[in-house]
């Protein structure tokens, strides 16, 4: 499946902005770093974005 640029850049700023929002309304940007961490790691072993998060597979 080809991603094209504009998709990535999109991607991009929609994550931009969600961090930005999680920060402006008090969530430490540790914690966000951590966050971020947990799901690439995630992602990473599992090779794909799961469509769904439950807590067992946290």
């Amino acid at each position: 499946m080809a991603v094209e640029l504009n998709e990535i850049e999109e991607a991009e700023v929609e994550l931009e902005q969600w961090l930005v929002e999680q920060a402006e309304n008090g969530i430490p940007e540790i914690v966000l770093i951590g966050l971020l961490r947990d799901y690439a790691d995630d992602i990473e072993q599992l090779g794909y974005v799961p469509r769904m998060w439950g807590e067992s597979d946290r």
